[in-house]
């Protein structure tokens, strides 16, 4: 009976730990759920996709939510035919408060691409977000007729958020239970070791 538990336990436990490696890793994107890609935007009649990577400590893919400031490594790629043949270019602002839309009158340029043509439709580049705080994209393409489309693309860097706090829940989930599997097979064995040596004669 008691091994009978002592698996039971162990199963439930691997698959706690199975469960947070699953769930921290969709929220790489900073909550976004890979079945329904919030990185991807609409800019005219075409969809472009936003991604962030940062340098330091895991590879880990951001979208809404950057999870700390320093350097970013940021690519817009197209997903639609038609926009590899535009000309690309990129405006961060920096908004206050909370402000998602960079009308926002305090809102400051940080970094800026003039738009231009990239032959395999990803816009790569990379900045040193130095405050943290709510930021806007965008995003401009133009064909070579002249017609332009602008799209925004709002996103935080180094901010708290819901997402998170479930995230570092998680690893203390998987960190318990990785502690206690330990722990008790640590006991089974000492006591299996104890049983035999009161088993042997005097």
């Amino acid at each position: 009976m008691r091994g009978l538990l002592k698996r039971r336990f162990l199963a439930a436990a691997l698959g706690l730990v199975g469960a947070f490696g699953i769930a921290s890793s969709a929220l790489a994107h900073g909550g976004v759920k890979l079945e329904q890609d919030e990185c991807v935007f609409k800019i005219g009649p075409s969809n472009m996709h936003f991604i962030a990577y940062q340098r330091t400590g895991e590879e880990e893919e951001f979208c809404e939510a950057v999870a700390k400031t320093g350097p970013t490594v940021i690519a817009l790629e197209a997903v639609s035919d038609e926009l590899r043949d535009m000309a690309m270019g990129v405006r961060i602002v920096k908004t206050e408060g909370n402000a998602t839309d960079a009308s926002n009158a305090a809102a400051t340029t940080v970094f800026k691409l003039e738009p231009k043509i990239y032959r395999n439709g990803i816009m790569t580049f990379e900045h040193n977000f130095k405050d943290a705080g709510h930021y806007v994209a965008i995003v401009t393409v133009r064909d070579d007729l002249g017609n332009e489309f602008v799209s925004q693309f709002p996103f935080s860097v180094g901010l708290y958020t819901f997402w998170g706090l479930i995230e570092y829940i998680l690893y203390g989930v998987g960190f318990v239970s990785l502690v206690a599997v330990m722990v008790v097979a640590l006991r089974a064995k000492s006591k299996k070791y104890k049983d035999e040596a009161a088993s042997q004669p005097a």
